[in-house]
Parts: C-alpha cells; sequence; structure tokens
C-alpha cells in the first residue's frame, strides 16, 4: 500500500512539472520580459491565529493553511524555470522589491489598501471594479525602468485601454461558460 503511494506521488510530481515547463514555454512565446514579484510561499502556509480559537460547540477552532493547494501548484518551482528559460534563451527575468506590492496598490488614490486573500474582484477607490490578478500584472506592466517603482504616469495613460480589454475578456469567459478557479469571475 504504501508503495502503490509512494508511486502515485512520483506520477503527480511528474505531472505537475510537465505542467509547469509547458506553461513556461507558452509564456516565453508571448515575450522577451518576465517580471514577477518573489515568492513568498512561507507567508501563506504560516497558521492562522484566529481571534476567538474556541468555535461554538467548545471544540478548537480549525487554522487554515495554505498547504496542499500551494504543493500542487508549485509557484516556487514555475519561477525558478521561469528564470531558467529566460536567461538561457536571451530573455529578461526580473524580480521586482518586495517593497512593490503590486497586489495592494491603487494608482486611482495612489495608495497601499491590502486585501483579503479570497477577495478576488475589488472597487478602486474611483469605483472601478477590477479582477485583483489581472490588477497586479497590469501594475508589473506598469513598471519603471529600473524596476522599482510603479510609473504613475503610464499606469494612468494606459488604464482605460487595458481595462476595455480586460472587460472583453471577462465577458468572453462568462459567454463560453468557461469556469476559471480562484478568479472570482461568476459565470451563472
Amino acid at each position: 500500500m504504501k508503495q502503490r503511494h509512494q508511486e502515485l506521488c512520483r506520477i503527480a510530481a511528474e505531472n505537475r512539472a510537465l505542467a509547469i515547463r509547458e506553461q513556461v514555454n507558452h509564456l516565453r512565446s508571448l515575450g522577451d520580459c518576465f517580471i514577477t514579484e518573489p515568492p513568498n510561499a512561507k507567508k501563506l502556509q504560516k497558521r492562522a491565529n484566529p481571534e476567538n480559537p474556541v468555535g461554538k460547540n467548545g471544540r478548537m477552532k480549525r487554522k487554515k493553511r495554505f498547504g496542499r493547494s500551494i504543493k500542487n501548484r508549485c509557484p516556487g518551482y514555475l519561477q525558478a524555470k521561469a528564470k531558467q528559460l529566460f536567461e538561457s534563451t536571451g530573455g529578461m527575468y526580473v524580480e521586482v522589491p518586495i517593497l512593490y506590492r503590486a497586489s495592494q496598490y491603487d494608482h486611482t488614490s495612489d495608495t497601499y489598501i491590502p486585501k483579503k486573500l479570497s477577495q478576488r474582484m475589488y472597487h478602486l477607490t474611483d469605483g472601478t471594479k477590477v479582477q485583483r490578478d489581472w490588477y497586479s500584472s497590469y501594475l508589473l506592466y506598469c513598471i519603471n525602468k529600473t524596476y522599482t517603482q510603479i510609473n504613475k504616469l503610464k499606469c494612468r495613460s494606459n488604464f482605460a485601454t487595458m481595462y476595455q480589454k480586460e472587460k472583453n475578456m471577462i465577458e468572453e469567459i462568462i459567454r463560453s461558460g468557461k469556469k476559471i478557479m480562484n478568479s472570482g469571475i461568476r459565470t451563472v
């Protein structure tokens, strides 16, 4: 039984590695520059500290962690493979500083607003509703030439056209009935 489990784990790991290599090759075909935030899975794997550790039934509340879901997606492995491929094929791999915080910045008010991980869609301070992952990637697109800060002028000037493309993409996802996990896009 233990040997069978080890074999299944090995096959699952091979399938994950193959899927990541395919995804990295696809990303490489899209362009020469890969800009990303540094991997930080340790914060997601940390135990949560619930405000009230005892539930209504008198038992201890379960402390949610993202261990298995992180293992299944392997973000660190994806970034390592992307770095290896982009640098070996003449592309450019850039990790922005930790203080860049693309997932928290709001360019309409020029402030950093922390959001919950479960909050996939949110409203900017001017009322515009954006998808969190798309907006983070847009802010990474708007990085300055030294790869250290957000270019606010580029961010404001390109937002309208890029936002229209995002709305069209979401409409296409809804029209086709595709289900994209953890995106916040409702297809029903």
